[in-house]
């Protein structure tokens, strides 16, 4: 039958279990310190690419990505509906300042303009029948006023001449009085007629300039149409190269399609495109050196800077100072890189692999036949250069290669 230990022995079990994991855990430590003490690793002098600090110019830039595309590009769209009627140049063929490209068919527009000037002719005619109605309306009115104005005339003589009568004995009371009221009715119905002439005078008007206004709108919408379909048919407005068009006779298109791009391929400029985190960084004015594809070099200047923010990035238009550079081609993709600013007698190293961007980091430098670790601080950088400001000093050789999976070591040994 088994006993239970006593807690003297549970207690000695327990010193025993923890004496040996302190002991493993002394043992791997001792072990690492000997292996980073006594094993050292060692390099190749050839498998390193050094590079000696020295004192010289800076340029702080600032990386970004471009797209070089021709200075001057007309995109052509589409004023009707239609279809392709002819093509006269193709994709590629040099066109100058008048030369046909492209014509639409304008059968249905010509029908519809013809029908908008019908309509148009219609307005004006029946302006005209209006303002022969309305000028015959206000002839009959002022003729009727007339009369009424003379029977007016005609009723105060009368009421004059009862009076007279009444006064020598030959009227009574009640003729002058139908005498005074006649008058004055005559004179409410002549004020009646005056009301009714201005007021369609007034009216008259009022429907003439709402006509004309009809009018107006027709002939802007007839001109419209004829401008349109003046531009049915493409034609160059400067010399350049057609770079894109639709050359499928018959193709249907829509009002507003793109139909031909020409661009002048003797001019560039560049679309630059940088992260928003550098969007206070840069300025129109700014220098921008472009880097083409043999590592060819060319200036240029920022001219504009687009005030919106699209998928974290800023937009930026580049003037170039060599637009007829032989090498530049639509499209094509180049590096571009602002510059911030220029420092002169500094201490800088060329920029490698070794360089991470931050401002602190260890680096190696080789003396005689060893690695030594430095902590080194850095300044401003660019694709040639990283600025020295604590660390190194002139002469010192540096490890470019990337030595971070030897950033524990202190030292290295050199082969």
């Amino acid at each position: 039958m088994d006993r239970e230990l006593s807690a003297k022995k549970k207690r000695k079990r327990r010193q025993k279990r923890w004496i040996s994991i302190t002991a493993a855990i002394c043992l791997f430590v001792l072990l690492v310190i000997f292996i980073r003490i006594v094993l050292k690793p060692s390099l190749h002098r050839d498998e390193l690419k050094l590079a000696t600090v020295e004192t010289g110019e800076i340029l702080a830039t600032l990386s970004a990505s471009g797209n070089v595309q021709p200075e001057f590009e007309e995109i052509r769209t589409s004023p009707i509906a239609s279809s392709i009627l002819s093509i006269r140049r193709n994709l590629g063929d040099a066109v100058n300042p008048g030369d046909t490209i492209l014509m639409l068919n304008t059968r249905d527009t010509e029908s519809e303009l013809a029908n908008m000037r019908d309509e148009l002719a219609l307005r004006r005619n029946n302006v005209e029948k209006l303002q022969l109605q309305l000028e015959k309306s206000l002839i009959d009115l002022r003729t009727e006023y007339r009369i009424k104005e003379l029977q007016n005339e005609r009723m105060q003589i009368e009421l004059e001449e009862e009076v007279y009568l009444d006064s020598i004995g030959g009227s009574s009371r009640e003729k002058i009085e139908n005498a005074r009221l006649n008058l004055k009715i005559a004179g409410m119905e002549l004020e009646q007629i005056r009301q009714t002439i201005d007021n369609r005078d007034k009216s008259m008007q009022a429907d003439l300039t709402g006509l004309n206004y009809e009018i107006s709108i027709q002939q802007k919408k007839v001109a419209e149409l004829e401008e349109k379909l003046a531009r049915s048919t493409i034609i160059a407005d400067r010399k350049g190269v057609v770079t894109s068009i639709i050359n499928q006779i018959g193709f249907t298109i829509n009002p507003g399609d793109e139909l031909v791009k020409v661009a002048n391929l003797e001019s560039y400029e560049v679309t630059g495109t940088i992260s928003d985190m550098y969007a206070t960084s840069i300025q129109t004015g700014s220098t921008v050196l472009v880097h083409l594809n043999n590592d060819e070099e060319i200036k240029g200047t920022i001219v504009s800077i687009s005030p919106t923010v699209t998928n974290n990035t800023v937009q930026f238009r580049v003037r170039l100072d060599e637009r007829d550079h032989p090498l530049l081609r639509p499209n094509l993709k180049v590096e571009l890189y602002v510059v911030k600013s220029f420092r002169d007698s500094v201490t800088r190293v060329a920029n490698g692999p070794f360089y991470r961007g931050a401002a602190r980091q260890p680096v190696f430098v080789a003396e005689g036949t060893r690695l030594h670790r430095k902590d080194v601080r850095f300044g401003e950088s660019n694709i040639s250069y990283v600025e020295i400001l604590e660390g190194l000093s002139p002469g010192e050789q540096v490890v470019v290669n990337d030595m971070s999976d030897y950033e524990r070591y202190e030292e290295i040994a050199l082969k």
